[in-house]
């Protein structure tokens, strides 16, 4: 039991930190949000560049949510499982 949770920990952590890793790239190299965000505030009266707005901000600051929740998630379910696995290694069994 000890040896499944210490691998279901360790693949958690990788994929926690591999999502969150590919997340903050895309977020880092979003142009498309700072070409909108410019026509924007150039016109921010205007119902289309506010439109367009809210829809660029709503995919970048999901990129956003997706990279700092996965990195929190993976690190701590998997920090956990690991834990686990190693308390449940050295505990005698009955």
């Amino acid at each position: 039991m000890s040896g499944w949770l210490r691998a279901l920990g360790a693949l958690l952590l990788v994929l926690g930190l591999g999502t969150a890793a590919v997340a903050g790239w895309h977020f880092t190299r979003d142009t498309q949000f700072a070409e909108i965000l410019a026509a924007y505030e150039r016109h921010p009266e205007h119902a289309l560049f506010q439109a367009d707005y809210w829809i660029a901000a709503a995919r970048h600051y999901g990129l956003l949510a997706l990279a700092v929740g996965s990195l929190l998630f993976g690190l701590t379910a998997g920090s956990a499982l690991l834990g686990l696995g190693e308390v449940l290694r050295h505990v005698p069994r009955r």
